[in-house]
């Protein structure tokens, strides 16, 4: 059974590391983002950022499917365990398609998904092609955030979002891919949601510890 999930996921292949996020999710593989897909048949050892399954443990993958999206990885040898995890998230999330990224303030039962976000407002920078502009992000969870903007890109536009954090440390860098878009005289406040798609480590353990600020606050 193939659900359409998101969550963060850290793939290694040929000896690069990226932090990305999933589009879908079954017992045997999952799809993840990308911007520069391994080839078909290489090896990617995976991290699974999902309820249950501990922060150090890594899956072992072969790519089976690759497209401008993104890549399909297979599980080789899945740890009884981590397939229980994969089993109860699966059992857990939305049925239908992603939740969009954008704004809501109360949000329905049925939209929830995997990974809460929150409401919360800081200054970024998005870039694509000869565009660049600062804008203010009004929400934010593991996976992506929602940018304020009246010249919200297009689907599927990758953009390098430039995130002003509010913890004392310098702008943090991300790739992202445009999921959800939102135009000027729409009933929802204009801007683009937005899914990570390459960061580092630093990236993600940086994000997950303000996250665990707004959770707290």
């Amino acid at each position: 059974m193939r659900k359409p999930l998101v969550f963060p996921v850290r793939f290694v292949a040929e000896g690069q590391t990226v932090q990305s996020t999933s589009r879908d999710l079954d017992e045997e593989s999952v799809f993840v983002r990308c911007v520069e897909p391994p080839e078909r048949g290489e090896r990617v050892v995976l991290r699974l950022y999902l309820p249950g399954i501990a922060a150090g443990d890594s899956l072992e993958g072969a790519v089976t499917e690759t497209s401008s999206e993104g890549f399909r990885a297979s599980f080789t040898d899945l740890p009884e365990e981590a397939r229980q995890q994969i089993q109860a998230a699966l059992a857990a999330g939305p049925s239908a398609q992603p939740a969009a990224v954008e704004p809501l303030e109360h949000p329905s039962a049925a939209e929830r998904r995997l990974l809460p976000r929150y409401l919360d407002r800081f200054r970024v920078t998005l870039q694509f092609a000869r565009h660049r502009a600062q804008r203010e992000a009004l929400n934010l969870s593991a996976t992506g955030l929602f940018i304020q903007t009246d010249a919200p890109p297009a689907i599927d536009q990758i953009v390098q979002v430039i995130l002003e954090l509010p913890d004392g440390k310098p702008p943090a860098e991300t790739q992202a891919i445009v999921v959800h878009r939102v135009v000027p005289g729409d009933v929802a406040v204009p801007g683009a949601g937005v899914q990570f798609i390459a960061a580092d480590d630093d990236f993600r353990a940086r994000l997950d510890a303000y996250l665990e600020k707004l959770y707290r606050r």
